[in-house]
Protein backbone atom coordinates (compact mmCIF):
# COMPACT_ATOMS: atom_id res chain seq x y z
CA UNK A 1 0.00 0.00 0.00
CA UNK A 2 2.88 2.54 0.70
CA UNK A 3 4.47 2.01 -2.79
CA UNK A 4 1.09 2.53 -4.63
CA UNK A 5 0.21 5.57 -2.84
CA UNK A 6 3.91 6.79 -3.52
CA UNK A 7 2.79 5.95 -7.26
CA UNK A 8 -0.43 8.24 -6.78
CA UNK A 9 1.05 11.45 -4.99
CA UNK A 10 4.01 11.26 -7.85
CA UNK A 11 1.47 11.34 -10.44
CA UNK A 12 -0.31 13.65 -8.82
CA UNK A 13 2.66 15.99 -8.16
CA UNK A 14 3.42 15.19 -12.10
CA UNK A 15 -0.41 16.47 -12.89
CA UNK A 16 -0.10 19.51 -11.19
CA UNK A 17 3.11 20.62 -12.55
CA UNK A 18 2.06 20.06 -16.10
CA UNK A 19 -0.99 22.10 -15.78
CA UNK A 20 1.37 24.69 -13.93
CA UNK A 21 3.28 24.63 -16.87
CA UNK A 22 0.87 25.15 -19.09
CA UNK A 23 -0.53 28.28 -16.85
CA UNK A 24 2.74 30.18 -16.54
CA UNK A 25 3.09 29.90 -20.67
CA UNK A 26 -0.27 31.25 -20.97
CA UNK A 27 0.38 34.40 -18.55
CA UNK A 28 3.96 34.82 -18.94
CA UNK A 29 6.26 35.57 -22.02
CA UNK A 30 8.97 34.20 -22.94
CA UNK A 31 8.26 30.29 -21.88
CA UNK A 32 5.78 29.59 -24.73
CA UNK A 33 7.35 26.04 -24.94
CA UNK A 34 6.34 25.13 -21.69
CA UNK A 35 2.29 24.35 -22.95
CA UNK A 36 3.47 21.76 -25.12
CA UNK A 37 5.85 20.24 -22.04
CA UNK A 38 2.79 21.65 -19.93
CA UNK A 39 0.31 19.46 -21.53
CA UNK A 40 2.10 16.42 -22.48
CA UNK A 41 3.57 16.25 -18.89
CA UNK A 42 -0.52 16.68 -17.16
CA UNK A 43 -1.49 14.31 -20.07
CA UNK A 44 0.85 11.44 -19.66
CA UNK A 45 0.08 11.85 -15.45
CA UNK A 46 -3.64 11.40 -16.31
CA UNK A 47 -3.09 8.41 -18.40
CA UNK A 48 -0.61 7.24 -15.33
CA UNK A 49 -3.20 7.39 -13.00
CA UNK A 50 -5.48 5.77 -14.42
CA UNK A 51 -3.18 2.52 -15.13
CA UNK A 52 -2.23 2.87 -11.54
CA UNK A 53 -5.89 2.85 -10.64
CA UNK A 54 -6.91 0.14 -13.54
CA UNK A 55 -4.05 -2.73 -12.01
CA UNK A 56 -4.98 -1.20 -7.91
CA UNK A 57 -6.52 -4.79 -6.60
CA UNK A 58 -10.22 -3.95 -5.05
CA UNK A 59 -10.73 -3.90 -1.30
CA UNK A 60 -10.45 -6.62 0.59
CA UNK A 61 -14.50 -5.75 2.13
CA UNK A 62 -15.61 -4.63 -0.99
CA UNK A 63 -17.00 -8.28 -1.51
CA UNK A 64 -18.38 -8.95 1.30
CA UNK A 65 -20.53 -5.12 1.42
CA UNK A 66 -23.02 -7.49 -1.42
Amino acid sequence: MTQSGAVYVGLLVALVAGVAGMLSAEYFHGVEFLLPVGGAVALLAVGGITAAIARAEPPADAASEH
